[in-house]
């Protein structure tokens, strides 16, 4: 496993419209940021990233998303603003060995940027780094950007579970 300082680095992603972004791993201090970002995404994008229209993430959610055991989360701001988070990208362990869970979440005004595909991959870069195989994602069956983002992981056809798509990205 790199070392702290390496795990920390600012990744850069240039959005299609020119905007520079940078992308690096959450610290307990990023609470209020996120809970804004949160809060600037509409209920629909909160519902798509959490299956429901959770306004806000618990204490405990936070404890578990900042704990490097459970997994890496990213976020991201604008190269300008570093103080303003636009997207939160998760990749948490899970049950299965070698097996990493994907989620982003990402400002409404930030989409259809390529943002989304550019988080994937990095989060793909990730997951690998932190020793998986496979990136698996739930995503609801009418999510369609977020399917789009996967095909371009080359995500395999889905599963079907109900109204939700559970996807296994071989890395």
């Amino acid at each position: 496993m790199p070392d702290a300082g390496a795990r920390r680095t600012a990744h850069p992603i240039t959005l299609t419209d020119g905007t520079s972004t940078r992308t690096r791993e959450v610290t307990p201090d990023d609470l209020g940021p996120v809970q804004a970002l949160h809060r600037r995404c509409s209920p629909g994008s909160r519902a798509l990233r959490y299956h429901s229209g959770k306004p806000e993430l618990s204490a405990a959610g936070w404890r578990l998303l900042t704990d490097p055991e459970r997994g890496t989360t990213l976020v991201t701001t604008t190269a300008q603003s570093m103080d303003h988070i636009i997207a939160m990208t998760n990749v948490m362990r899970t049950d299965r060995q070698g097996v990493g869970e994907f989620a982003v979440l990402i400002e409404d005004a930030w989409q259809s940027k390529g943002l989304g595909t550019a988080l994937a991959a990095h989060a793909a870069d990730v997951a690998r780094r932190d020793g998986h195989h496979t990136l698996t994602a739930a995503v609801a069956a009418g999510n369609a950007p977020m399917l789009h983002v996967l095909e371009r992981l080359d995500a395999p056809p889905a599963h079907a579970c109900g109204p939700v798509l559970d996807i296994h990205i071989p890395l």
